[in-house]
C-alpha cells in the first residue's frame, strides 16, 4: 500500500522491512541509553517514546501522510477532470477522454490516467485498465468517476451530463469537508496544546510555589523536613502520571474526531514526552 511512497524516498524494500529496520535501530539505541543514562523511572516514558517508539511511528505515519496527500491531490483535481470529460462531444471514446486527462496538469490524477492509457496500449481492455486504476487508489470519488467512464465505454451513451453532475457534487462535498476540517483543526490544536504545554506548565508552576514555601513551623504539627520532601516527590510522581493519562485521553479524542484511531498512538508519542519535558523544565525554574 505504501510502496510508491517508499520508492519516492529511495527505499527499495517493502513497507514491513522499512518499519522493522527503523524499529530495530530505535530499540538498540533505547537499550544503550538505558545502560548509559540510567534515567529515573518517571522519565522512562520520555525515553521510550522519543527513542524507541517514535522513529518507527514517525515513518509509518509519514508514509501515510504522503499517501493521503496524494489521494487529496487526486480528489481536488477530479472535478476539473470531470468537467473536461463532460466538454467532449457525444460518442467520444473513453480512450480519448483518458488520454486528455493524462495530458492535462492534474498531478497524480494525470499520472494515473497515463498509466491506465499505457496498459490499454499494451493490450489490456479499457474496463480492466479502469478497474486497475480504481484498485490502486483508495478514493471513493475517483471510484465513482471510474464507474461513469466504464458505463460510458460499455453503453456508448452520452455521459456528459453525468460527468458534470458528479463534478458539481464533488465540489459541494469538498466545500463541506473544508468547513468541517477548519472547525476540527482549532479544536485539535487547542486540546493538544493544553495537554502537552498548558497543563504541565500550570502544574509545574504551582508545585514550585508550594515547594518554595517555608515549612520550618510545620514541625509543630508533626511534619518533618524528610516527610515534606517525600510528600513533594509523591506529588511530582502523581502529576507526571496524570499528565501521561491526560495525554492519552486527549490523543484518543483527537484521533477519534479525525476518523483515524491509529493516529492516537502518534499523538500520544509526541504529547506525553513533551508534557513531561515541559514539566521538568518548569520544575527547574525558581519562582520565589
Amino acid at each position: 500500500m505504501y510502496e510508491s511512497e517508499l520508492a519516492k524516498i529511495g527505499w527499495k524494500g517493502g513497507f514491513g522491512k522499512a518499519v522493522a529496520a527503523v524499529a530495530g535501530v530505535s530499540l538498540l539505541l533505547g537499550i544503550a541509553e538505558l545502560f548509559v543514562l540510567h534515567p529515573p523511572f518517571a522519565y522512562l516514558v520520555l525515553l521510550s517514546f522519543t527513542t524507541v517508539a517514535f522513529p518507527p511511528l514517525a515513518l509509518y505515519f509519514y508514509l501515510g501522510y504522503l499517501r493521503s496527500k496524494r489521494l487529496k491531490e487526486i480528489d481536488d483535481n477530479l472535478p476539473s477532470a470531470l468537467f473536461q470529460m463532460a466538454s467532449f462531444p457525444r460518442r467520444t471514446s473513453a480512450e480519448r477522454m483518458m488520454e486528455s486527462v493524462a495530458k492535462s496538469d492534474y498531478g497524480a490524477l494525470s499520472g494515473e490516467f497515463a498509466r491506465a492509457g499505457k496498459q490499454v496500449r499494451a493490450g489490456m481492455s479499457v474496463p480492466k485498465a479502469l478497474e486497475a486504476l480504481r484498485e490502486r487508489n483508495d478514493s471513493l470519488l475517483l471510484g465513482r468517476a471510474v464507474a461513469l467512464l466504464q458505463n460510458s465505454y460499455e453503453s456508448g451513451a452520452d455521459m456528459s451530463g453525468a460527468f458534470r453532475s458528479a463534478a458539481e457534487d464533488i465540489f459541494r462535498l469538498q466545500a463541506l469537508g473544508r468547513e468541517h476540517a477548519s472547525a476540527m483543526t482549532i479544536q485539535k490544536y487547542t486540546l493538544f496544546a493544553g495537554g502537552a504545554v498548558l497543563v504541565p506548565l500550570i502544574l509545574g508552576l504551582l508545585l514550585n510555589i508550594v515547594s518554595s514555601l517555608d515549612f520550618a513551623s510545620a514541625g509543630e504539627f508533626g511534619v518533618s523536613v524528610e516527610n515534606h520532601e517525600a510528600l513533594v516527590e509523591a506529588i511530582v510522581l502523581g502529576e507526571q502520571i496524570y499528565m501521561v493519562i491526560f495525554a492519552a485521553i486527549a490523543s484518543m479524542f483527537i484521533a477519534s474526531n479525525e476518523g483515524n484511531a491509529a493516529k492516537a498512538v502518534l499523538y500520544f508519542a509526541v504529547s506525553a514526552p513533551l508534557a513531561l519535558l515541559v514539566f521538568a523544565l518548569v520544575r527547574g525554574i525558581s519562582v520565589i
